[in-house]
């Protein structure tokens, strides 16, 4: 995939009929191609020409050259742009091919601009993240990636990491007697820039929970209201209301939008001790749902039912008392007291769930995915491996550990890659792009 030079051709715009259609070209050959299909030298950037079909049959089209290295891939392209019926697209391509064109795989285009060093890989990964963005901030999330904004923050953690490095590095080539005074100096370094990596790591998660959509799981008793509070805040019935307990025995999903954010809401089967075996599956399902939840909102008719959950300290908790309609009841530190029957104090509850997203800066929103994600987890481990006991015995296995710490940082950006982990990331993409 990776040797292939050949000029490649594939419609850039949505496949079906339109408006206009734009048929992208790209490679040495682009423009002797068009050259040779048109009997035209098209010198000038843009020109308005007719594109012949097949015999007796024309096509006027826009022309716009780009011409290496001031194109997207790099290279020299041509983007041709049609009346859009799929008809005069396929014709376009093949004209295209006849004269020595191949049709684009998925990702090409844009694999070339980083093989040309137009993008870096994370950049690349940001293209196809803005194509699929689902909500405003992730995609102020992978805009902000596009323009550089992921390598400026991982450069950031590398250079705090590469002080430890030079120190640590440096003592090697001490005399013993010489390190020791200093051995206590590294221990500091290592324990602040641990500090400063798991801030960055929280951050990090944060922003691939934006990017793929926020996960909030109800979990409560049988009847605490549960289905009624996810109708609220969709705005539809979308889950089974009934006094009945035990209505609610698969995992329900919607979804809605919240000050620019998705969340994807899970109405989970009630939580109590049973005998009925459909019932019981249902309470496995919501236990497994509070593992890949970002946010999990705690919600029970009276405060002495949250000792009765499984809760998991480690996530975004939300402590919610139900069913303030019947009767006064004093939230619980830190949470809210609601109705979602009547929606008291609904609005609260919204603030409350995107308030943890929203402290993060708008303009700082990154497009984070679960290759980043695994390559931090990789990193972190070097070096949470490098304790007390390891600095005062081994410098030489601390600054190694500080060494693959950097590299599998800059993997994100700036991979020492194969051919294979690039098909995996480029074949993601729509052909055309």
């Amino acid at each position: 995939m990776l040797s292939e030079k050949e000029t490649i051709v594939a419609c850039s715009s949505p496949p079906g009929r339109g408006a206009i259609s734009i048929i992208r070209l790209s490679g040495d050959k682009a423009i002797s191609i068009i050259q040779k299909i048109t009997n035209n030298k098209v010198k000038k950037k843009i020109s308005v020409l007719k594109f012949p079909l097949e015999k007796g049959l024309d096509e006027k089209c826009v022309l716009t050259i780009f011409r290496s290295p001031n194109s997207y891939t790099g290279e020299d392209l041509v983007e041709i742009s049609t009346h859009g019926n799929p008809l005069i697209v396929n014709k376009v391509i093949e004209r295209c091919l006849n004269f020595g064109a191949k049709v684009a795989k998925p990702g090409e285009f844009t694999l070339r601009a980083f093989l040309n060093n137009k993008l870096t890989l994370d950049q690349s990964e940001a293209v196809i993240d803005i194509i699929n963005a689902n909500s405003k901030a992730s995609l102020i999330a992978a805009q902000n990636s596009l323009n550089g904004g992921l390598k400026v923050k991982i450069s950031k953690v590398q250079d705090k990491l590469r002080e430890a490095r030079v120190f640590v590095e440096t003592l090697i080539d001490f005399v013993e007697e010489d390190a020791e005074v200093f051995i206590e100096e590294v221990e500091g370094k290592i324990e602040e820039f641990k500090r400063f990596f798991k801030s960055f790591d929280e951050d990090m998660k944060a922003y691939n929970s934006i990017s793929s959509d926020v996960k909030v799981v109800v979990i409560g008793p049988p009847n605490s209201g549960k289905s009624t509070l996810i109708n609220a805040i969709i705005g539809n019935k979308v889950s089974i209301v009934n006094e009945k307990r035990g209505t609610t025995r698969d995992v329900v999903t919607s979804s809605c939008f919240i000050n620019g954010i998705r969340f994807v809401f899970k109405d989970t089967a009630g939580i109590r001790k049973t005998s009925n075996k459909i019932e019981e599956e249902g309470i496995k399902l919501s236990k497994n749902a509070l593992k890949s939840a970002d946010i999990v909102i705690y919600l029970a008719e009276k405060e002495s039912d949250f000792n009765k959950m499984p809760i998991i300290k480690r996530k975004k908790n939300i402590f919610v008392l139900n069913k303030i309609d019947l009767g006064y009841k004093k939230a619980p530190d830190g949470g809210l007291a609601i109705s979602a029957k009547t929606k008291k104090n609904l609005k609260p509850l919204k603030e409350a769930l995107s308030q943890s997203f929203l402290n993060l800066n708008q303009e700082e929103l990154l497009s984070v995915n679960i290759r980043h994600l695994d390559l931090m987890k990789q990193a972190y481990k070097n070096v949470a491996l490098i304790s007390p006991g390891l600095i005062s015995s081994n410098l030489e296995l601390v600054a190694e550990n500080l060494r693959n710490c950097d590299e599998l940082l800059g993997e994100i950006y700036d991979p020492i890659s194969s051919d294979d982990m690039l098909g995996k990331i480029f074949n993601k993409f729509c052909i055309g792009k």
